[in-house]
């Protein structure tokens, strides 16, 4: 392995650290709320999360996309300084109204949004939340930028502890219902954000640069439409399966994505952070797209790897978050199909890269718009005959048509060998396994165990068995942790 891919990798193995902290502490969260709170409730906390990424998106306006862009250009470290607080300030003006203009929309139309009366203070504790949240986004951007992964780890790691310590006290101390679900994100956003305001101060120089906000905007807020535009359409789903049926639906789709999901935070998310950084701070060097298609071929290795897992366990981990919910467990079916939508998902935020290096906001615009567009008539078309299975292959979809027409545009910038056939094979093994572990899903729970564990052998024989993956991956793997 060389030094570029071990250090990628390393770093996204510190990420992965603080992701899995993150997926594993909501878990635990979502084990606590379905103590105390009904699955109608547990749909309507859905579609708050829903709002909350309208609302982060929404923020800056496009500008933290350009911070990541522009914060290499500067050679001086007084003017990094001085465009990290260019952006923080424009961020916490932007989210300030971000978050009153969603207050101003849900004062009035909350019982249409959710088809339910909200409890007393949920609204209130939800967008303070919210706004605080948002105020230590740019400094977390910051932080990977400098590719400090152990220090935002830290960070996150606090949050958290603050998060689980505030939602046991709420619901099982004070028995506050679902508003203590938002009185404990408050106070946890609120403490995360006065602890890094000393950092925040130290990493700043109050100098405001007009010219590069202007720039930042004119790359960022493109890709900010679009993004608003594509959150509205895509996490349409859980309203419109609320408004055609219920919001118990609503929640068993949840479930299921949350359970999908854990390929996103754990490995896409690590991943892509990490290699992100690396990729606009090497981009203008020679080789280094052939370590762009040397990564992603070593990516799509895991993400195909970790979504089977998730595919044969699917059934345990909704068992075990639901506390044995026969409601809950016939969303278990859905987890592939899910699985399959982020896989591609996974791939696009991959193939972007190029894209922004040769600045085509417009194009990747253009193209997360259109996709979104498939979801929501797919939304329209499907979800009234199929309930939740039709929003899972709407997904679908609008993931497919995005992947695709990412690579032809990728093609079209760069020279360079995405290894199209073998990626199809991988895919085409990946179905294949998820087909046999459907005949594995009602045995016995040590039984089963034990074919699982199987089903993932055979899988990885047949990536070697078809040259998927050679000896230098299992010789990579091994020192992969040694010292460089």
């Amino acid at each position: 392995m060389s030094l570029q891919t071990r250090f990628v990798f390393k770093q996204g193995a510190i990420y992965g650290v603080g992701n899995v902290l993150t997926k594993f502490s909501g878990l635990l969260l979502i084990m606590l709320y379905m103590k105390f709170i009904s699955a109608t409730e547990f749909g309507a906390v859905a579609l708050f999360e829903t709002i909350f990424q309208f609302i982060l998106l929404l923020s800056g306006l496009g500008v933290k996309g350009g911070f990541n862009r522009w914060y290499h250009d500067m050679s001086d470290g007084d003017d990094k300084k001085a465009l990290f607080f260019t952006s923080w300030s424009f961020n916490f003006a932007s989210s300030f109204m971000a978050v009153t203009l969603v207050a101003l929309l849900l004062w009035f139309f909350a019982f249409d949004v959710f088809k339910m009366e909200l409890p007393r203070g949920v609204l209130t504790y939800f967008l303070v939340g919210t706004f605080f949240r948002l105020l230590y986004d740019v400094p977390f951007y910051l932080l990977r930028l400098e590719q400090k992964a152990r220090e935002q780890t830290l960070w996150l790691g606090l949050n958290l502890l603050l998060l689980l310590g505030f939602s046991f006290y709420f619901l099982w101390y004070r028995q506050s219902g679902w508003t203590g679900i938002y009185a404990a994100q408050m106070w946890a956003h609120l403490l995360t954000f006065l602890a890094m305001l000393p950092f925040i101060v130290r990493r700043m120089k109050p100098k405001f640069l007009m010219p590069q906000l202007r720039e930042m905007l004119h790359y960022g807020l493109p890709l900010a439409v679009s993004n608003v535009l594509t959150v509205l359409l895509t996490l349409s789903d859980r309203h419109i399966i609320n408004q055609y049926q219920n919001l118990d639906e609503v929640a068993g789709y949840s479930m299921a994505f949350k359970v999908a999901n854990l390929l996103q935070m754990v490995v896409v998310v690590s991943l892509i952070t990490s290699y992100t950084n690396y990729f606009f701070k090497t981009m203008n060097r020679p080789g280094s797209m052939q370590f762009f298609a040397s990564f992603t071929r070593l990516y799509l290795l895991l993400l195909a790897l970790a979504s089977l897992a998730l595919v044969l366990f699917a059934p345990e981990l909704i068992f075990l978050l639901s506390f044995g919910s026969q409601f809950f467990q016939a969303s278990a079916v859905l987890v592939p199909v899910l699985l399959v939508g982020l896989i591609f998902s996974g791939y696009r935020q991959l193939l972007v890269l190029p894209l922004n290096k040769h600045k085509r906001s417009k194009r990747i615009s253009l193209i997360l718009i259109f996709s979104a567009l498939i979801n929501l008539a797919g939304n329209f078309w499907l979800v009234p005959l199929y309930g939740k299975m039709g929003a899972s292959w709407a997904t679908l979809m609008a993931q497919a048509v995005a992947m695709l027409w990412f690579i032809y545009e990728v093609r079209r910038c760069e020279v360079v060998n995405l290894q199209t056939g073998k990626s199809l094979l991988l895919f085409g093994v990946w179905l294949a396994m998820v087909a046999l572990s459907s005949f594995v899903a009602d045995l016995s729970f040590w039984a089963g165990l034990l074919m699982k564990g199987g089903v993932l052998s055979l899988f990885l024989l047949l990536l070697w068995f078809l040259r998927l993956v050679g000896p230098e991956d299992w010789t990579a793997a091994l020192r992969f942790f040694r010292k460089e």
